[in-house]
C-alpha cells in the first residue's frame, strides 16, 4: 500500500509574467501530487532583500507519495525548468519561481539541504497568511499552533495585500 504524506508548499514569483509562473508551477506540481487545499494569492513586498519587484505568493497543500528529499528534488527541478537562476548562494534575490516545503506530515528534518518545518515560517507574515487560508483556525500539526496565534507574535511588518 502506498503511503501518502500531507505537505504544504509555498510558491512565490516576482519576475516575468507572475500569474503565468504560478499557473505553470501548479501544473508541474500536479504531475506528482494531489491538491487538497490552496490559499489565496497575496501581493507581497520583497522579504530579506531590496527589490522594486513585488511578489505573488500562495500556498498549496498536497498529498504525495514522495519522501521529503525526493519532493525537494522535484521542486528544484521545476524551478530550473522554469528558468530560475541562482547567482549567489544563501542570499535572497529576484526569481521567476521559488518553491519551498513548509511542512511535511509530522516530519522534522534539519540538514544542510533541507529543514522541515521551514525554519522561517513564524517570521514571515505572508507565510502565516497562507497557512491561515489552508488551516483556517485549526492547529497546524507540525507547528502545534494556529496561524492566528503565530501572527500575533510575528514581527514582520511588510506589506501583504490580497491579490485579485
Amino acid at each position: 500500500m502506498i503511503k501518502f504524506n500531507k505537505v504544504v508548499i509555498s510558491l512565490g514569483t516576482n519576475l516575468g509574467e507572475k500569474n503565468k509562473n504560478l499557473q505553470t508551477a501548479l501544473k508541474m506540481i500536479k504531475e506528482f501530487s494531489v491538491f487538497t487545499a490552496q490559499s489565496r494569492v497575496f501581493l507581497t513586498e520583497p522579504w530579506g532583500f531590496e527589490s522594486k519587484n513585488y511578489f505573488l505568493n500562495m500556498g498549496l497543500q498536497i498529498k504525495t507519495s514522495l519522501n521529503p528529499e525526493r519532493l525537494l528534488s522535484e521542486l528544484k527541478r521545476i524551478e530550473v525548468d522554469m528558468g530560475r537562476k541562482r547567482f549567489l548562494k544563501n542570499t535572497y534575490q529576484d526569481r521567476i519561481i521559488d518553491l519551498d516545503i513548509l511542512t511535511f506530515q509530522n516530519t522534522f528534518i534539519q540538514s544542510t539541504e533541507l529543514s522541515i518545518p521551514h525554519p522561517k515560517i513564524k517570521e514571515r507574515k505572508f507565510i502565516l497568511l497562507i497557512l491561515k487560508d489552508i488551516y483556517n483556525k485549526k492547529t497546524i500539526p507540525d507547528l502545534n499552533n494556529s496561524a492566528d496565534e503565530m501572527l500575533l507574535n510575528c514581527k514582520d511588518k511588510s506589506k501583504v495585500i490580497l491579490y485579485k
